[in-house]
């Protein structure tokens, strides 16, 4: 665990809440520009954000991992295309101790309250560990920070396990057991495949279908990683590349129908291979509308269809 080695002080020129990327990413940069005025509150014991709190099983990021990372901080040693949870968290480890900001951290510190003082032209903060003022505040908590549990009526009476993807209870074994999973968003999309082996039957509750797309996921052979490490222009050669094929995904499909008909015609046939043509979910997971109107899913692909799973919609 990250232990905190600042010193408490009532004033300081930037404040930043979180220690996720958003939260570190500010606080290098300002390291970076020689400004060590700062201090970050983070309300655990370690940095991470999401990917410290997000554990559950499959837990990976569905953007690449060359273009997922600090542009000023690349990663050579990424093993996958699509780097899983426990990677992630190292690599925000190691960039807290290479550029320095630990020491401003202050782990297991809450922001209970911030207000803006216009006569003196500052920030009040109220915090678990005391108050103090700052020019400057910065949120980088990130939106999904409080997991929150549906409000569906007789929950209460439910005599099994209930857990949260972001509070995930790997004490409890799922082998055997039928599982409910309610969502089809980017942590369901990862969980079932994951857990679906092992467990006797999968229903999967969702309100909206996604788009979903393939995934194609693959392990980073040594010499690739050796040729990023050696040769870091080939490795932003790579993320440029990306970067720029996604942006220019994303920028065809607000008009041509061209693009959200190419769009379309691949996620349909991600189905088709993943979800058997006799199943009930092969309709429930098959949208109608417009690929650009809701956050397009991407599946990690299985290498066989996945069986045991109910869709309920």
């Amino acid at each position: 665990m990250g232990v905190s080695t600042s010193q408490a002080t009532d004033h300081v020129k930037v404040a930043i809440i979180g220690s996720g990327f958003g939260g570190l990413g500010m606080a290098i940069r300002l390291k970076q520009d020689g400004d060590d005025d700062f201090v970050v509150f983070e309300r655990a014991h370690e940095v991470g954000g999401t990917w410290r709190a997000n554990r559950y099983p499959g837990a990976a990021c569905d953007v690449p991992s060359r273009l997922y990372s600090f542009s000023f901080a690349p990663n050579p040693e990424w093993t996958r295309s699509f780097s899983p949870q426990p990677e992630i968290l190292d690599y925000l480890r190691g960039c807290a101790d290479r550029f320095g900001v630990r020491p401003h951290i202050r782990f297991g510190t809450e922001v209970r309250e911030a207000a803006w003082d216009d006569a003196a032209q500052r920030w009040r903060i109220e915090t678990n560990g005391g108050s103090l003022t700052a020019d400057v505040l910065v949120s980088a908590a990130g939106g999904p920070s409080e997991p929150k549990l549906p409000a569906i009526p007789g929950i209460e009476r439910f005599e099994g396990t209930i857990m949260h993807s972001a509070e995930w209870n790997h004490d409890h074994p799922l082998d055997a057991e039928r599982v409910a999973v309610v969502g089809t968003g980017a942590s369901a999309i990862q969980i079932v495949p994951a857990i679906q082996p092992k467990v006797a039957q999968v229903d999967v509750y969702q309100r909206t279908a996604p788009w979903v797309m393939p995934r194609n996921d693959r392990e980073f052979s040594r010499v690739e990683r050796v040729l990023y490490r050696r040769f870091p222009a080939v490795a932003q050669l790579a993320r440029e590349t990306i970067y720029w094929a996604r942006e220019g995904v994303d920028v065809g499909l607000r008009r041509p129908r061209l693009m959200r008909a190419v769009v379309q015609k691949i996620a349909r046939a991600h189905i088709r291979r993943q979800v058997p043509p006799t199943s009930c979910a092969r309709s429930s997971t098959t949208k109608s509308s417009s690929p650009s109107c809701l956050r397009r899913i991407a599946m990690p692909s299985p290498p066989k269809p996945l069986p045991m799973i109910a869709t309920l919609t």
